[in-house]
């Protein structure tokens, strides 16, 4: 997957990063938030290694088709969850709970195609996560919050 996301940086010329989360039963176990210069795919932290691919591969969906509505305004997003954080960081936040759109249909079928001629042949590792800079390290604190989350591991 490293090589994959490799090339996808290269020809885009942004940076793509890998963040795990924690999420909560009934919320979205995947997000991609767009900044400025860096997209962060966000993944959930408790799952197997085979679902995070698969998570990861959905949300680098939606970036490769541009997909930038989820039914979800980055502006509501920001005035409900985060009041403190400068609007010009977030371009976008995506998050999403079903696949009843086509564009999650579209993530999904991509995620599927690229994932499963090698669910059965390949061992896949925990996917591979940074440490988000801090301004989103607190988007995702407070979507993690939001979504009812305990977050107990962020306070260390």
């Amino acid at each position: 997957m490293g090589l994959f996301i490799n090339r996808v940086e290269e020809r885009r010329g942004r940076q793509i990063r890998l963040v795990a989360m924690s999420v909560s039963l009934g919320t979205p176990c995947g997000l991609y938030i767009k900044s400025k210069t860096t997209d962060f795919l966000c993944y959930a932290r408790s799952n197997s290694p085979l679902h995070q691919h698969h998570i990861i591969l959905h949300e680098l969906g939606h970036l490769l088709f541009d997909h930038h509505d989820s039914g979800w305004r980055s502006e509501n997003l920001h005035k409900n969850l985060l009041p403190d954080l400068d609007p010009g960081l977030i371009k976008s936040v995506l998050c999403r709970n079903g696949y009843n759109s086509p564009a999650e249909a579209e993530a999904e079928a991509f995620a599927d195609l690229i994932l499963a001629p090698r669910a059965l042949t390949h061992s896949f590792d925990i996917a591979p996560a940074t440490e988000p800079p801090p301004g989103i390290a607190d988007v995702i604190r407070n979507i993690e919050c939001a979504w009812g989350l305990q977050a107990r591991h962020l306070r260390g």
